[in-house]
Protein backbone atom coordinates (compact mmCIF):
# COMPACT_ATOMS: atom_id res chain seq x y z
CA UNK A 1 0.00 0.00 0.00
CA UNK A 2 1.15 3.54 -0.80
CA UNK A 3 -0.26 6.64 0.83
CA UNK A 4 0.02 10.00 -0.96
CA UNK A 5 -0.94 13.41 0.42
CA UNK A 6 -2.95 15.61 -1.90
CA UNK A 7 -1.30 18.94 -2.71
CA UNK A 8 -3.26 22.19 -2.50
CA UNK A 9 -2.42 24.59 -5.36
CA UNK A 10 -0.61 27.69 -4.21
CA UNK A 11 -3.10 29.85 -6.09
CA UNK A 12 -5.65 28.79 -3.49
CA UNK A 13 -4.10 30.94 -0.74
CA UNK A 14 -3.70 33.84 -3.16
CA UNK A 15 -7.36 33.52 -4.01
CA UNK A 16 -8.19 33.65 -0.29
CA UNK A 17 -6.20 36.88 0.01
CA UNK A 18 -7.94 38.65 -2.85
CA UNK A 19 -11.44 37.42 -2.05
CA UNK A 20 -11.06 38.55 1.57
CA UNK A 21 -9.55 41.88 0.50
CA UNK A 22 -12.76 42.57 -1.42
CA UNK A 23 -14.30 43.25 1.99
CA UNK A 24 -13.03 46.70 1.09
CA UNK A 25 -16.24 47.20 -0.91
CA UNK A 26 -18.69 47.60 2.02
CA UNK A 27 -16.09 49.77 3.78
CA UNK A 28 -15.79 51.92 0.67
CA UNK A 29 -19.57 52.36 0.59
CA UNK A 30 -19.35 53.82 4.10
CA UNK A 31 -16.57 56.11 2.90
CA UNK A 32 -18.64 57.34 -0.04
CA UNK A 33 -21.67 57.93 2.18
CA UNK A 34 -19.91 59.65 5.09
CA UNK A 35 -17.07 61.47 3.32
CA UNK A 36 -14.64 62.77 4.41
CA UNK A 37 -14.60 60.80 7.68
CA UNK A 38 -16.09 60.38 11.12
CA UNK A 39 -14.48 63.03 13.32
CA UNK A 40 -14.43 63.81 17.03
CA UNK A 41 -12.84 66.63 19.01
CA UNK A 42 -9.67 64.53 19.29
CA UNK A 43 -9.59 64.14 15.51
CA UNK A 44 -9.93 67.88 14.99
CA UNK A 45 -7.15 68.55 17.50
CA UNK A 46 -4.75 66.35 15.54
CA UNK A 47 -5.78 67.91 12.22
CA UNK A 48 -5.06 71.35 13.69
CA UNK A 49 -1.60 70.12 14.68
CA UNK A 50 -1.04 69.07 11.07
CA UNK A 51 -2.20 72.47 9.81
CA UNK A 52 -0.08 74.48 12.24
CA UNK A 53 2.94 72.18 12.34
CA UNK A 54 2.91 72.17 16.14
CA UNK A 55 3.01 68.50 17.14
CA UNK A 56 2.23 67.33 20.67
CA UNK A 57 2.62 63.86 22.16
CA UNK A 58 -0.64 63.90 24.14
CA UNK A 59 -2.23 61.98 21.31
CA UNK A 60 0.69 59.82 20.14
CA UNK A 61 2.71 62.18 17.94
CA UNK A 62 3.71 59.33 15.63
CA UNK A 63 0.08 58.89 14.69
CA UNK A 64 -0.30 62.60 13.97
CA UNK A 65 2.89 62.51 11.89
CA UNK A 66 1.49 59.53 9.95
CA UNK A 67 -1.65 61.55 9.22
CA UNK A 68 0.57 64.45 8.12
CA UNK A 69 2.45 62.14 5.70
CA UNK A 70 -0.79 60.90 4.12
CA UNK A 71 -2.10 64.42 3.62
CA UNK A 72 1.08 65.40 1.75
CA UNK A 73 -0.26 63.24 -1.10
CA UNK A 74 -3.85 64.47 -0.81
CA UNK A 75 -4.49 67.29 1.63
CA UNK A 76 -7.86 66.11 2.80
CA UNK A 77 -9.20 64.30 5.87
CA UNK A 78 -10.82 61.87 3.44
CA UNK A 79 -7.37 60.71 2.37
CA UNK A 80 -6.63 59.48 5.89
CA UNK A 81 -9.92 57.61 6.25
CA UNK A 82 -9.46 56.08 2.78
CA UNK A 83 -5.97 54.82 3.64
CA UNK A 84 -7.35 53.31 6.86
CA UNK A 85 -10.00 51.22 5.10
CA UNK A 86 -7.60 50.17 2.32
CA UNK A 87 -5.02 48.94 4.83
CA UNK A 88 -7.74 47.21 6.87
CA UNK A 89 -8.96 45.38 3.74
CA UNK A 90 -5.41 44.26 2.87
CA UNK A 91 -4.87 42.99 6.40
CA UNK A 92 -8.16 41.08 6.24
CA UNK A 93 -6.82 39.49 3.06
CA UNK A 94 -3.50 38.63 4.72
CA UNK A 95 -5.19 37.04 7.74
CA UNK A 96 -7.57 35.06 5.49
CA UNK A 97 -4.49 33.79 3.66
CA UNK A 98 -2.83 32.79 6.93
CA UNK A 99 -5.99 30.98 8.02
CA UNK A 100 -6.19 29.20 4.67
CA UNK A 101 -2.54 28.16 4.92
CA UNK A 102 -3.30 26.69 8.34
CA UNK A 103 -6.00 24.51 6.83
CA UNK A 104 -9.17 26.55 7.36
CA UNK A 105 -11.64 26.07 4.47
CA UNK A 106 -11.83 28.89 1.95
CA UNK A 107 -15.44 29.75 2.76
CA UNK A 108 -14.66 30.09 6.46
CA UNK A 109 -11.44 32.12 6.13
CA UNK A 110 -12.94 34.52 3.58
CA UNK A 111 -16.30 34.56 5.36
CA UNK A 112 -14.70 35.80 8.59
CA UNK A 113 -13.06 38.66 6.71
CA UNK A 114 -16.36 39.62 5.12
CA UNK A 115 -18.11 39.38 8.50
CA UNK A 116 -15.70 42.09 9.67
CA UNK A 117 -16.25 44.23 6.58
CA UNK A 118 -20.03 43.97 6.81
CA UNK A 119 -20.29 44.63 10.54
CA UNK A 120 -22.23 47.87 11.14
CA UNK A 121 -19.72 48.72 13.87
CA UNK A 122 -16.62 48.27 11.73
CA UNK A 123 -17.45 50.54 8.79
CA UNK A 124 -17.98 53.76 10.80
CA UNK A 125 -15.15 53.00 13.22
CA UNK A 126 -12.62 52.14 10.51
CA UNK A 127 -13.07 55.54 8.86
CA UNK A 128 -12.88 57.57 12.07
CA UNK A 129 -9.70 59.59 12.50
CA UNK A 130 -8.57 58.10 15.79
CA UNK A 131 -5.26 56.66 16.94
CA UNK A 132 -7.21 53.55 17.92
CA UNK A 133 -7.78 52.70 14.25
CA UNK A 134 -4.08 52.86 13.42
CA UNK A 135 -3.43 50.81 16.56
CA UNK A 136 -5.97 48.21 15.41
CA UNK A 137 -4.25 47.91 12.04
CA UNK A 138 -0.92 47.27 13.79
CA UNK A 139 -2.70 44.81 16.10
CA UNK A 140 -4.01 42.83 13.11
CA UNK A 141 -0.51 42.78 11.60
CA UNK A 142 0.84 41.22 14.81
CA UNK A 143 -2.09 38.77 14.78
CA UNK A 144 -1.20 37.72 11.22
CA UNK A 145 2.44 37.22 12.23
CA UNK A 146 1.42 35.01 15.16
CA UNK A 147 -0.73 32.90 12.83
CA UNK A 148 2.31 32.44 10.59
CA UNK A 149 4.37 31.49 13.64
CA UNK A 150 1.74 28.92 14.60
CA UNK A 151 2.04 27.37 11.13
CA UNK A 152 5.82 27.42 10.67
CA UNK A 153 6.80 26.79 14.31
CA UNK A 154 10.61 26.44 14.48
CA UNK A 155 10.98 27.36 10.81
CA UNK A 156 9.57 30.82 11.51
CA UNK A 157 12.76 31.82 13.30
CA UNK A 158 15.11 30.44 10.66
CA UNK A 159 14.65 33.49 8.45
CA UNK A 160 15.68 36.74 10.10
CA UNK A 161 13.06 38.69 8.15
CA UNK A 162 10.20 36.93 9.97
CA UNK A 163 11.13 37.99 13.56
CA UNK A 164 12.17 41.45 12.31
CA UNK A 165 8.75 41.87 10.71
CA UNK A 166 7.10 40.80 13.99
CA UNK A 167 9.21 43.37 15.83
CA UNK A 168 8.18 46.10 13.39
CA UNK A 169 4.51 45.29 13.95
CA UNK A 170 4.95 45.28 17.73
CA UNK A 171 6.76 48.63 17.61
CA UNK A 172 3.70 50.19 15.96
CA UNK A 173 1.54 48.99 18.86
CA UNK A 174 3.78 51.00 21.16
CA UNK A 175 3.99 54.06 18.90
CA UNK A 176 0.26 54.33 18.14
CA UNK A 177 -0.89 54.13 21.79
CA UNK A 178 1.07 55.12 24.88
CA UNK A 179 -0.26 52.14 26.82
CA UNK A 180 0.44 49.84 23.86
CA UNK A 181 3.73 49.09 25.60
CA UNK A 182 1.80 46.91 28.07
CA UNK A 183 0.52 44.68 25.26
CA UNK A 184 3.94 44.56 23.60
CA UNK A 185 5.64 43.45 26.82
CA UNK A 186 2.98 40.79 27.37
CA UNK A 187 3.48 39.29 23.91
CA UNK A 188 7.28 39.37 24.25
CA UNK A 189 7.01 37.66 27.66
CA UNK A 190 4.96 34.82 26.19
CA UNK A 191 7.40 34.45 23.28
CA UNK A 192 10.27 34.35 25.78
CA UNK A 193 8.55 31.59 27.76
CA UNK A 194 7.77 29.52 24.68
CA UNK A 195 11.36 29.96 23.43
CA UNK A 196 13.09 29.76 26.82
CA UNK A 197 15.58 27.17 25.53
CA UNK A 198 16.68 29.47 22.72
CA UNK A 199 16.07 33.07 23.77
CA UNK A 200 18.62 34.30 21.25
CA UNK A 201 16.17 33.82 18.42
CA UNK A 202 14.07 36.67 19.88
CA UNK A 203 16.95 39.13 19.46
CA UNK A 204 15.88 40.34 15.97
CA UNK A 205 12.34 40.97 17.25
CA UNK A 206 13.44 42.85 20.36
CA UNK A 207 16.06 44.85 18.44
CA UNK A 208 13.49 45.77 15.78
CA UNK A 209 11.05 47.03 18.45
CA UNK A 210 13.73 49.02 20.27
CA UNK A 211 15.36 50.33 17.09
CA UNK A 212 12.16 51.58 15.46
CA UNK A 213 10.83 53.19 18.66
CA UNK A 214 14.16 54.93 19.30
CA UNK A 215 14.33 56.10 15.69
CA UNK A 216 10.84 57.60 15.87
CA UNK A 217 11.06 59.10 19.34
CA UNK A 218 14.57 60.37 18.64
CA UNK A 219 15.37 61.76 15.16
CA UNK A 220 11.80 61.79 13.85
CA UNK A 221 10.40 63.63 16.87
CA UNK A 222 13.36 66.02 16.71
CA UNK A 223 12.72 66.67 13.00
CA UNK A 224 9.07 67.53 13.69
CA UNK A 225 9.93 69.46 16.91
CA UNK A 226 7.44 67.37 18.89
CA UNK A 227 6.43 68.59 22.33
CA UNK A 228 7.08 65.34 24.23
CA UNK A 229 4.93 66.11 27.28
CA UNK A 230 2.31 63.43 27.91
CA UNK A 231 -0.25 62.83 30.66
CA UNK A 232 1.50 61.45 33.74
CA UNK A 233 0.71 58.14 35.40
CA UNK A 234 -0.59 60.16 38.36
CA UNK A 235 -3.36 61.62 36.19
CA UNK A 236 -4.48 58.13 35.18
CA UNK A 237 -4.86 57.31 38.90
CA UNK A 238 -7.23 60.23 39.56
CA UNK A 239 -10.44 58.24 38.89
CA UNK A 240 -9.25 55.54 41.32
CA UNK A 241 -8.67 58.18 44.00
CA UNK A 242 -12.04 59.79 43.25
CA UNK A 243 -13.78 56.43 43.59
CA UNK A 244 -12.40 55.93 47.08
CA UNK A 245 -13.08 59.52 48.09
CA UNK A 246 -16.72 59.32 46.97
CA UNK A 247 -17.47 55.93 48.53
CA UNK A 248 -15.17 55.87 51.58
CA UNK A 249 -14.35 59.51 52.46
CA UNK A 250 -13.71 58.69 56.13
CA UNK A 251 -10.61 56.73 55.12
CA UNK A 252 -8.87 59.90 53.95
CA UNK A 253 -6.60 61.75 56.35
CA UNK A 254 -6.62 65.52 56.65
CA UNK A 255 -3.37 65.69 54.68
CA UNK A 256 -4.85 63.61 51.86
CA UNK A 257 -7.99 65.74 51.72
CA UNK A 258 -5.81 68.85 51.55
CA UNK A 259 -3.90 67.34 48.61
CA UNK A 260 -7.17 66.70 46.76
CA UNK A 261 -8.35 70.27 47.50
CA UNK A 262 -5.10 71.65 46.07
CA UNK A 263 -5.89 69.96 42.76
CA UNK A 264 -9.64 70.69 42.53
CA UNK A 265 -12.47 71.77 44.86
CA UNK A 266 -13.76 68.80 46.83
CA UNK A 267 -17.21 69.26 45.29
CA UNK A 268 -15.69 68.61 41.86
CA UNK A 269 -14.30 65.28 43.08
CA UNK A 270 -17.75 64.28 44.34
CA UNK A 271 -20.01 65.63 41.60
CA UNK A 272 -17.89 64.91 38.50
CA UNK A 273 -16.89 61.36 39.35
CA UNK A 274 -18.44 58.56 37.30
CA UNK A 275 -16.90 55.10 37.27
CA UNK A 276 -17.58 54.46 33.58
CA UNK A 277 -16.97 57.97 32.25
CA UNK A 278 -13.85 59.74 33.53
CA UNK A 279 -13.73 62.67 31.09
CA UNK A 280 -16.02 64.99 33.13
CA UNK A 281 -13.66 64.71 36.08
CA UNK A 282 -10.33 64.73 34.23
CA UNK A 283 -11.27 67.63 31.94
CA UNK A 284 -13.21 69.77 34.38
CA UNK A 285 -11.95 73.39 34.10
CA UNK A 286 -11.36 73.43 37.86
CA UNK A 287 -8.99 70.45 37.67
CA UNK A 288 -5.49 71.93 38.07
CA UNK A 289 -3.51 69.42 36.04
CA UNK A 290 -0.43 71.62 36.22
CA UNK A 291 -0.19 70.96 39.97
CA UNK A 292 0.03 67.24 39.28
CA UNK A 293 2.52 67.51 36.44
CA UNK A 294 4.76 69.78 38.48
CA UNK A 295 5.05 67.13 41.20
CA UNK A 296 3.22 63.88 40.34
CA UNK A 297 4.77 61.88 43.20
CA UNK A 298 2.29 62.65 46.01
CA UNK A 299 -0.76 62.02 43.79
CA UNK A 300 0.72 58.77 42.47
CA UNK A 301 1.47 57.59 46.00
CA UNK A 302 -2.06 58.48 47.09
CA UNK A 303 -3.43 56.54 44.13
CA UNK A 304 -1.58 53.36 45.03
CA UNK A 305 -2.37 53.84 48.72
CA UNK A 306 -6.12 54.13 48.13
CA UNK A 307 -5.98 51.28 45.62
CA UNK A 308 -4.82 48.83 48.31
CA UNK A 309 -6.40 50.47 51.35
CA UNK A 310 -9.88 50.46 49.79
CA UNK A 311 -9.43 47.29 47.76
CA UNK A 312 -13.12 46.37 47.65
CA UNK A 313 -14.05 49.81 46.34
CA UNK A 314 -11.16 49.73 43.87
CA UNK A 315 -12.20 46.32 42.53
CA UNK A 316 -15.75 47.58 42.11
CA UNK A 317 -14.42 50.61 40.26
CA UNK A 318 -12.33 48.50 37.87
CA UNK A 319 -15.26 46.18 37.22
CA UNK A 320 -17.43 49.20 36.38
CA UNK A 321 -14.67 50.56 34.12
CA UNK A 322 -14.20 47.24 32.24
CA UNK A 323 -17.80 45.98 32.27
CA UNK A 324 -18.47 47.12 28.69
CA UNK A 325 -16.04 44.40 27.58
CA UNK A 326 -17.97 41.62 29.31
CA UNK A 327 -21.62 42.67 29.66
CA UNK A 328 -23.58 42.20 26.40
CA UNK A 329 -26.62 44.27 27.35
CA UNK A 330 -26.48 48.06 27.46
CA UNK A 331 -27.07 49.23 31.06
CA UNK A 332 -29.64 51.97 31.42
CA UNK A 333 -27.31 54.13 33.52
CA UNK A 334 -24.29 54.20 31.20
CA UNK A 335 -23.41 55.09 27.63
CA UNK A 336 -21.14 53.36 25.11
CA UNK A 337 -19.22 56.00 23.16
CA UNK A 338 -19.21 55.41 19.39
CA UNK A 339 -18.18 57.39 16.28
CA UNK A 340 -20.07 60.71 16.39
CA UNK A 341 -22.91 61.06 13.91
CA UNK A 342 -22.07 64.66 13.05
CA UNK A 343 -18.78 66.41 12.47
CA UNK A 344 -18.29 68.87 15.37
CA UNK A 345 -18.31 72.57 14.54
CA UNK A 346 -14.77 73.51 13.58
CA UNK A 347 -12.56 76.19 12.06
CA UNK A 348 -10.99 73.79 9.53
CA UNK A 349 -13.81 73.92 7.00
CA UNK A 350 -14.69 70.25 7.55
CA UNK A 351 -18.28 69.19 6.99
CA UNK A 352 -20.12 66.08 5.85
CA UNK A 353 -20.12 65.86 2.06
CA UNK A 354 -21.28 62.45 0.72
CA UNK A 355 -19.78 61.39 -2.60
CA UNK A 356 -22.72 59.14 -3.58
CA UNK A 357 -26.29 59.70 -2.41
CA UNK A 358 -27.22 56.00 -2.70
CA UNK A 359 -24.34 55.05 -0.37
CA UNK A 360 -25.37 57.82 2.01
CA UNK A 361 -29.01 56.70 2.18
CA UNK A 362 -28.11 53.02 2.59
CA UNK A 363 -25.48 53.47 5.30
CA UNK A 364 -27.57 55.98 7.22
CA UNK A 365 -30.35 53.40 7.52
CA UNK A 366 -27.81 50.82 8.70
CA UNK A 367 -26.34 53.31 11.17
CA UNK A 368 -29.76 54.27 12.57
CA UNK A 369 -30.85 50.64 13.01
CA UNK A 370 -27.53 49.68 14.61
CA UNK A 371 -27.93 52.55 17.09
CA UNK A 372 -31.24 51.17 18.34
CA UNK A 373 -30.83 50.45 22.06
CA UNK A 374 -32.48 47.06 21.68
CA UNK A 375 -29.81 46.00 19.16
CA UNK A 376 -26.69 47.44 20.81
CA UNK A 377 -25.79 44.05 22.36
CA UNK A 378 -25.29 42.70 18.83
CA UNK A 379 -24.28 45.71 16.75
CA UNK A 380 -21.96 47.70 19.02
CA UNK A 381 -21.35 46.07 22.39
CA UNK A 382 -18.08 44.05 22.11
CA UNK A 383 -18.92 41.58 24.90
CA UNK A 384 -20.48 38.88 22.71
CA UNK A 385 -17.39 38.71 20.50
CA UNK A 386 -15.09 38.84 23.54
CA UNK A 387 -16.84 35.87 25.15
CA UNK A 388 -16.84 33.89 21.90
CA UNK A 389 -13.12 34.60 21.53
CA UNK A 390 -12.41 33.43 25.09
CA UNK A 391 -14.40 30.27 24.41
CA UNK A 392 -12.56 29.64 21.13
CA UNK A 393 -9.08 29.71 22.65
CA UNK A 394 -10.21 27.84 25.76
CA UNK A 395 -11.49 24.97 23.61
CA UNK A 396 -8.34 25.07 21.48
CA UNK A 397 -6.15 24.73 24.58
CA UNK A 398 -6.61 20.97 24.53
CA UNK A 399 -3.69 18.72 23.63
CA UNK A 400 -3.91 18.37 19.84
CA UNK A 401 -4.68 22.01 19.08
CA UNK A 402 -2.73 23.72 21.86
CA UNK A 403 -0.26 25.45 19.56
CA UNK A 404 -3.14 27.40 18.00
CA UNK A 405 -3.56 29.30 21.27
CA UNK A 406 -0.50 31.53 20.71
CA UNK A 407 -2.54 34.45 19.22
CA UNK A 408 -4.54 34.40 22.47
CA UNK A 409 -1.49 35.98 24.16
CA UNK A 410 -1.99 39.09 22.04
CA UNK A 411 -5.73 39.30 22.67
CA UNK A 412 -5.47 38.32 26.33
CA UNK A 413 -2.86 40.89 27.30
CA UNK A 414 -4.60 43.62 25.37
CA UNK A 415 -7.89 42.73 27.03
CA UNK A 416 -6.22 43.24 30.43
CA UNK A 417 -4.66 46.45 29.13
CA UNK A 418 -8.02 47.86 28.03
CA UNK A 419 -9.75 46.68 31.22
CA UNK A 420 -7.15 48.39 33.42
CA UNK A 421 -6.63 51.66 31.57
CA UNK A 422 -9.90 52.52 29.80
CA UNK A 423 -11.07 55.89 31.06
CA UNK A 424 -14.51 55.58 29.43
CA UNK A 425 -16.77 52.98 27.90
CA UNK A 426 -15.70 53.41 24.27
CA UNK A 427 -16.08 50.94 21.43
CA UNK A 428 -12.87 52.15 19.81
CA UNK A 429 -10.86 50.87 22.79
CA UNK A 430 -12.23 47.37 22.16
CA UNK A 431 -11.97 47.65 18.37
CA UNK A 432 -8.80 45.52 18.00
CA UNK A 433 -10.29 42.82 20.26
CA UNK A 434 -13.53 42.91 18.29
CA UNK A 435 -11.96 42.51 14.85
CA UNK A 436 -9.25 39.99 15.84
CA UNK A 437 -11.89 38.12 17.84
CA UNK A 438 -14.09 37.61 14.78
CA UNK A 439 -11.04 36.48 12.80
CA UNK A 440 -10.17 33.97 15.56
CA UNK A 441 -13.48 32.12 15.36
CA UNK A 442 -12.54 30.08 12.23
CA UNK A 443 -9.86 28.32 14.31
CA UNK A 444 -12.69 26.30 15.87
CA UNK A 445 -12.65 24.32 12.61
CA UNK A 446 -9.79 22.26 14.04
CA UNK A 447 -11.93 20.99 16.89
CA UNK A 448 -14.09 19.12 14.39
CA UNK A 449 -11.24 18.43 11.96
CA UNK A 450 -7.95 18.17 13.87
CA UNK A 451 -6.53 16.05 11.03
CA UNK A 452 -6.61 19.10 8.74
CA UNK A 453 -4.08 20.94 10.92
CA UNK A 454 -0.74 20.93 9.04
CA UNK A 455 2.22 19.02 10.39
CA UNK A 456 5.01 21.03 11.96
CA UNK A 457 7.46 22.43 9.41
CA UNK A 458 10.75 21.67 11.09
CA UNK A 459 13.68 22.52 8.85
CA UNK A 460 12.69 25.90 7.39
CA UNK A 461 14.43 25.01 4.13
CA UNK A 462 11.49 25.80 1.89
CA UNK A 463 10.68 29.39 0.91
CA UNK A 464 7.39 30.69 2.29
CA UNK A 465 5.56 30.38 -1.02
CA UNK A 466 6.57 26.73 -1.40
CA UNK A 467 5.66 25.94 2.20
CA UNK A 468 2.27 27.53 1.67
CA UNK A 469 1.59 25.31 -1.32
CA UNK A 470 2.30 21.93 0.21
CA UNK A 471 -0.01 19.92 2.38
CA UNK A 472 -2.23 22.68 3.84
CA UNK A 473 -5.93 23.29 3.55
CA UNK A 474 -8.41 20.52 2.96
CA UNK A 475 -5.79 17.76 3.09
CA UNK A 476 -6.69 14.15 2.79
CA UNK A 477 -4.85 10.87 2.55
CA UNK A 478 -5.56 9.04 -0.63
CA UNK A 479 -5.18 5.28 -0.55
CA UNK A 480 -3.50 3.97 -3.65
CA UNK A 481 -3.12 0.25 -4.16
Amino acid sequence: MVYAAAVQPFSDVRRAFWLASLAFLPLFIWWLGWYPAFLSGDSLDQLRQIETGNFFNGHPAFHTITMWAITRVWDNAGAISLVQIVVLALLLGLIARRLRELGIPMWLAVGAAWAVGLSPAVGPTAMTLWKDIAFTLAFLWVFAELLLLVRLQEAYWSKVWNPVRLGAALSLLWLFRHNGLVTVLGVLAVLAITNRRNLGRLAPTVLAVAGIVLLVQGPVFWLFTVDRSTPTAAEVMLPVVASSFVHEPDNFSGEEVALLASIAPLDVWRSRYDCDYSDPLLFDPAMRVGVIRQDPGPVLQLGFRTLWRDLDTSLGFFWCRASFLLVPGQPADSYLLRPPYSIPANDLGLERSPRWSVASDLTRRVFANAESRSWLWLTWRPALIVWLTFATYLVLARRHTRRLVLPAALLGFHFLNVAAFSLNHEFRLAFPLYVAGILSLPLLWFIARPDSLPDEVSDGSLPDDDIASVGFGERYIERVE
